[in-house]
C-alpha cells in the first residue's frame, strides 16, 4: 500500500489547456490523468489537494469513470471543484476530506496555509499554485504542473523534507 499526493488536476476544464500547453484538447489532457490514475491498484490511497472536476456537461461521466478506477481517492475540494461534488453520492471510491487536516505532522491542504499556521507541523502539502513558488522550504506542492504530470509518493515526499536543513 501506498499513499499518493496530486491536485490541480482540472478535469473538463477548457481553460486549463491555456496553461498546459503540451496537450491540444481536454480529452488528451484527462487522458494523461487517467493513464496515471490507471497505473495504481487497490491497496493505494490517492490524495487529491483539490481542483479535481469542474462543473462540465460531462461531470457524470468522469465520476462514472473514476469510480472503475480500483485505489481509494481522498478528495480535499478546491476553489475550481463542482459544488455538485457537495451534493451528490459521487463515487464508490472517492471520499471527501476536511479542507485542512493533518497527516503524519504535515498539514495537507488545497492552497498552502499561511507560514504562521504552520505551528509545529514539518510542513504543508498543497497544490493550488500551477507554475508560481513560495520562497520557503515547507511547503511542497503536489500539483501535476510541478511534478511532471506523476502522482507524488508520500515516502518520496517525507524523504525530501528529511534532507531539507529547516532547522
Amino acid at each position: 500500500m501506498a499513499n499518493y499526493f496530486t491536485s490541480d488536476w482540472h478535469l473538463g476544464h477548457k481553460s486549463i489547456l491555456k496553461y498546459r500547453e503540451q496537450f491540444k484538447t481536454v480529452e488528451e489532457h484527462d487522458e494523461a490523468i487517467f493513464t496515471e490514475l490507471a497505473k495504481l491498484n487497490k491497496r493505494d490511497i490517492l490524495y487529491v489537494l483539490g481542483d479535481f472536476l469542474f462543473d462540465c456537461e460531462n461531470f457524470e461521466q468522469y465520476l462514472e469513470r473514476i469510480s472503475k478506477f480500483p485505489c481509494r481517492i481522498k478528495l480535499v475540494l478546491g476553489n475550481h471543484d463542482s459544488l455538485k461534488l457537495y451534493s451528490q453520492n459521487i463515487a464508490k471510491n472517492i471520499e471527501l476530506q476536511l479542507p485542512l487536516f493533518s497527516m503524519k505532522n504535515f498539514w495537507i491542504s488545497h492552497c498552502p496555509v499561511h507560514e504562521q499556521e504552520l505551528r509545529g507541523r514539518i510542513a504543508n502539502c498543497h497544490g493550488h499554485l500551477h507554475f508560481a513558488e513560495l520562497d520557503d522550504q515547507r511547503y511542497f506542492d503536489v500539483g501535476l504542473d510541478k511534478n511532471n504530470f506523476k502522482f507524488v509518493d508520500f515516502e518520496e515526499i517525507k524523504n525530501i523534507f528529511k534532507s531539507r536543513d529547516l532547522n
